[in-house]
């Protein structure tokens, strides 16, 4: 029990960071396969469905994420004195930037390819959604763990 708190404690900006995402990324799911199931009923066209599925769920992530992460990292960029970091906030929003970026990319090509081949084969587009939201979500993690790393996001 005492090696996982002391990874854990080790680890913490990870945890956080894989936190946010994860709730970000729940929350937007949901909207996704909802908004999948909803439009199927009135246009069966893959294609938009796949693109719409795809716009709202990013729609929803990128603005729950990045408060998730602001509320969690404050403290990061404040000094004894409440003066806010800037110079330590712009290197950490690049650093971020680039890393999501890239993890958003495999995300949305993955997850729009998925969608899009799911519905085309006869899937039901609530199991297209989840299907393609899995397997976009754990490259995601890959590329977003990586690249913070990568980037030293949090040295």
């Amino acid at each position: 029990m005492n090696l996982v708190i002391e990874i854990l404690n080790r680890y913490k900006d990870y945890v956080m960071l894989n936190k946010n995402v994860f709730i970000a990324g729940v929350c937007a799911f949901l909207a996704s396969t909802i908004i999948a199931e909803a439009y199927y009923t009135m246009d069966r066209s893959a294609a938009l469905n796949s693109t719409l599925s795809v716009a709202v769920e990013y729609g929803i992530y990128m603005p729950l994420f990045a408060y998730l992460y602001y509320r969690d990292s404050k403290r990061r960029y404040r000094d004894s004195s409440s003066s806010v970091l800037w110079s330590r906030v712009l290197s950490d929003a690049k650093k971020l930037i680039a890393t999501l970026s890239a993890a958003e990319v495999v995300y949305i090509a993955a997850r729009g390819y998925m969608h899009y081949h799911s519905l085309s084969v006869g899937m039901q587009p609530y199991q297209a959604a989840v299907l393609s939201s899995i397997v976009a979500s754990i490259l995601f993690y890959t590329v977003v763990n990586v690249g913070a790393k990568a980037s030293r996001l949090f040295n």
